[in-house]
């Protein structure tokens, strides 16, 4: 079958680096060009394109396997001269400089602001595996800041197969620091096999270690690593300048070059294209912003090339013109590497003069403009010709350009005046403060705020903090809360994913054991369970009231014999479960043997009822005669449940409520702190933690610490959202508005808020982000209040006047000792008040109360209160000068 006339073909082989620019190139020639040409490029590393080139067959140098070879490095001198020996001349044509840069994933906010600095012999010994760890000393000396966990593995990424960028990385360590190094120069190495060092194959590989892998190092071509955004260290260069490959790229010497085009001013190359240049690099050469790792990339040719086509000759030719020339030159930079010197770019010279070319070759033209005619001619590659794909994908491309601008744009806005999100997830138990909290601050903001606060359990709430391993251990929420520390499973598997969190204890709270023994049968004012008997009740060991170990601590107690004790406990994870089970297995571990944690294997069946959630076990014992059941003492004093006396460590016996009234849970936390039952460290393994039976007169035995869990390295975190939790933070450790008690919790002892604080002040925000700060009410700031950082406690929504109307009327109906007035007034006889005045004024509020509760609801659909988080609504909200 005969080929077509004009047709011609060219394959090559070799570095993967500039693969990309050379297929868009040749793609374009066969698109371009109307005679038929076949151009093709196989991506497989320097060594391999070397070979290929050198050889058809292993050690068979009678001739190469390819049409040209491609490689980031020199022809070693061995295949080099193996080829001389076989009688086969070779041609170097140097066509791009690029910079071989050192990428890490050590977490930005552990860095520090100066970046990551690792000088010659520190970079020899970490790839040596000298220097396994993070916070080795050597590293800290030139890293100050740096802030990793202790003893923390250097996991180290290096090439497998040979690698330019190995040659070029292993090259830089044998001149600047072989006395450390050792390894040698080449593009294999023998690498140290320690678990911390993995081999890669490829660019794709190494990003994938870094991208990956927590705490990772290796080295790559800087396009791949900036096109990726990974991290950067900075090297020292010749002139003892401290600078990462971007920062080189982005400066310029007098003459206008950058820190990489600088070095090619100082390649020293052999006379002649067809020498031996295994020798030349630009390796650690000089100049204040000169990268010390730059790349020669060459295009190996065949000297002679007489026994081609000449249509084959001819293509051969074009390409490399093109490659060389002004448009391929200027190509390269949308591919992230650098044109060469003029003083190294000779193909035109060698075109003419050394290569042995078949006879009757016609170069080809190039037309840039119409050229009647002339353009139409079988030797032309057109850029009026074109491909259905190539036009597609310039269509796609310029669409692309233009959505990112638009994105660039609307995010830039989204910055400046957009939605503000926060959101968190967690324990149930402050989600109405919370939401008070959330709602003052979207209220007092001059920008529109979106918080949210999803009340799922502290399990849940830390399950969402940490992650999965299907989403690569990735936050579902900016923050989580919990009644309890974070597992210890959940924070090793966040910090083996690279990521850091702090404790933030914000609130106390004691866990009450509640029943609904008919106040007349208990024959004291309060039922009577020591830890051990209360340790047989929710194990089912004793199972009726009447048990003769219940009677023996509560003689007075009369109920119908054989009462089957109704128990309640939370199904899912649950702190409270966590707070009870804690607390029995520590005060009575022979007795309970059902373990510690925020869920176990209860007992089925019988009396045992599973609810859900704090509402479910309030209707388990208000709704089930004789029942019992745990749950925070706040709920339960609010809906006035019968609780159950236990006797702390100092044997004193009193309810949750009397022991609050005594400031006994605060108590509990100052203890703690004293006893160093809190770690040191913020960011450490806090699973441990419990205030479960402190020592002290006042204490209650079953207190749980309410933390926030926040992730110390927030400089990831978008600006705007990082400066609402900061200030949602402030809202909350400093209890502003005195929400704390407004929702039944305890205000942490002076000593736990101070940690909380200190903790806080751990937490590393993005750079240039502006915090929000607070106006109080009562201390106007003229100016700076009306500033779009500020949360202003002049500024006021409708329905936040209305609810404080509302609870000033409900307070109304209550006398002093909480009954309601429509009860007063039932004395008969003399002195007797009349009450018809007194129902008629609370009949009249009542209707007062529904009237105002109507309007509310009224506004709120008109687009009032909340409504301004509804699809398409405008806030309303007062003094705001937001724009809808």
């Amino acid at each position: 079958l005969a080929w077509p006339s004009g047709y011609a073909s060219l394959h090559g082989s070799g570095t993967t680096n500039p693969s990309k620019y050379f297929w868009k190139i040749m793609e374009m020639f066969q698109a371009q060009s109307k005679s038929p040409l076949e151009l093709n490029y196989r991506a497989v590393g320097s060594t391999t394109g070397q070979k290929e080139f050198s050889q058809i067959t292993e050690n068979n140098f009678a001739e190469p396997l390819t049409d040209f070879g491609a490689g980031d490095l020199p022809m070693t001198q061995a295949r080099y001269d193996s080829m001389t020996t076989a009688g086969r001349q070779m041609v170097h044509v140097p066509f791009s400089l690029g910079a071989i840069g050192i990428f890490h994933s050590v977490p930005a906010g552990e860095v520090g602001s100066a970046g990551l600095k690792l000088s010659p012999c520190v970079l020899a010994k970490i790839f040596k595996g000298v220097i396994k760890r993070w916070d080795h000393s050597e590293i800290k000396r030139d890293n100050p800041d740096l802030s990793v966990p202790a003893d923390q593995p250097i996991r180290v990424g290096h090439r497998t197969h040979g690698s330019s960028s190995t040659a070029g990385f292993a090259g830089y360590l044998s001149a600047s620091c072989n006395s450390e190094w050792g390894l040698g120069s080449g593009s294999t190495v023998t690498w140290p096999t320690a678990s911390t060092f993995s081999a890669v194959q490829g660019s794709p590989g190494m990003l994938s270690h870094i991208t990956d892998t927590p705490y990772a190092i290796g080295y790559m071509d800087a396009g791949h690593g900036h096109q990726r955004h990974l991290a950067e260290a900075k090297l020292l260069n010749m002139n003892a300048r401290w600078l990462n490959s971007a920062e080189a790229i982005q400066r310029t010497n007098a003459q206008g070059e950058n820190g990489i085009a600088a070095a090619g001013n100082f390649a020293t190359l052999p006379t002649s294209v067809t020498a031996d240049w295994s020798a030349v690099n630009l390796l650690n050469k000089a100049g204040d912003d000169t990268w010390p790792i730059v790349l020669v990339s060459y295009m190996y040719l065949p000297k002679d090339i007489s026994t081609w086509t000449p249509d084959k000759a001819a293509l051969l030719n074009a390409f490399v013109s093109y490659v060389t020339g002004s448009a391929g030159q200027a190509l390269l930079s949308e591919f992230s590497f650098n044109a060469i010197p003029a003083a190294m770019n000779k193909w035109a010279e060698t075109w003419s003069s050394v290569m042995v070319k078949p006879a009757g070759v016609t170069n080809f033209a190039f037309e840039t403009a119409t050229d009647p005619w002339a353009g139409q001619q079988d030797n032309v590659i057109s850029v009026k010709r074109n491909s259905y794909s190539l036009w597609k994908l310039n269509e796609l491309q310029l669409a692309m350009d233009s959505a990112i601008a638009r994105l660039n744009t609307l995010e830039g806005a989204l910055n400046d005046y957009g939605i503000v999100p926060l959101h968190g997830s967690g324990t149930t138990n402050p989600k109405n403060w919370f939401a008070k909290a959330m709602k003052l601050m979207e209220h007092r903001s001059r920008v529109p705020m979106l918080l949210t606060y999803r009340a799922v359990g502290s399990s849940t709430g830390q399950r969402e903090f940490v992650g999965q391993a299907s989403n690569g251990w990735t936050a579902y929420s900016h923050f989580g809360a919990g009644d309890i520390p974070m597992s210890g499973e959940r924070f090793r598997n966040l910090t083996n994913a690279g990521r850091h969190m702090v404790h933030l204890p914000f609130a106390m709270g004691a866990i009450g054991i509640f029943h609904s023994v008919p106040q007349g049968e208990l024959g004291a004012a309060e039922l009577k369970l020591d830890a051990c008997l209360l340790a047989k009740i929710f194990a089912g060991t004793i199972t009726t009231w009447d048990h003769a170990d219940i009677k023996a601590q509560n003689p007075g107690l009369s109920v119908p014999a054989g009462t089957t004790i109704k128990v309640g406990h939370r199904t899912l994870g649950s702190s409270s479960t966590g707070g009870v089970t804690g607390y029995l297995h520590k005060k009575c571990p022979d007795q309970w043997t059902l373990g510690a944690g925020s869920s176990v294997a209860w007992t089925t069946g019988g009396g045992f009822t599973p609810v859900q959630g704090s509402p479910g076990m309030q209707e388990l014992i208000t709704g089930t005669q004789y029942a019992i059941g745990y749950l925070d003492s706040g709920h339960g004093h609010d809906f006035g449940l019968s609780e159950v006396a236990l006797t702390n460590q100092d044997g004193e016996t009193r309810t949750s409520k009397q022991a609050i009234a005594q400031d006994g849970v605060a108590a509990a936390g100052a203890r703690g702190v004293e006893s160093g039952v809190f770690p040191m460290d913020s960011a450490a393994d806090w699973s441990a933690v419990n205030l479960y039976d402190m020592p002290g007169a006042t204490t209650w035995p079953i207190v749980l610490v309410s933390y926030m869990y926040i992730a110390k390295d927030q400089t990831a975190t978008n600006k705007k959202t990082a400066a609402a939790l900061k200030a949602f933070i402030d809202f909350i450790l400093n209890d502003r508005d005195g929400l704390c008690q407004e929702f039944g919790f305890t205000l942490p002892a002076p000593v736990v808020k101070e940690k909380a604080l200190r903790a806080a002040g751990t937490i590393v925000w993005p750079s240039g982000m502006e915090s929000f700060i607070f106006e109080a009410a009562d201390a106007t700031q003229k100016y700076v209040g009306m500033g779009d950082n500020v949360i202003s406690g002049k500024r006021h929504d409708y329905d936040d006047y209305r609810s404080k109307m509302m609870e000033r009327e409900i307070a109304m109906l209550r006398d002093p000792n909480g009954t309601s007035y429509m009860t007063t007034g039932h004395a008969t006889g003399a002195g007797a008040t009349d009450p018809t005045p007194i129902a008629l004024s609370a009949v009249a509020l009542v209707v007062s109360l529904l009237a105002m509760a109507l309007s509310t609801c009224i506004i709120c659909k008109g687009g009032g209160g909340y409504s301004k988080h509804d699809a398409g609504v405008p806030a309303m909200t007062y003094g705001s000068g937001a724009q809808a």
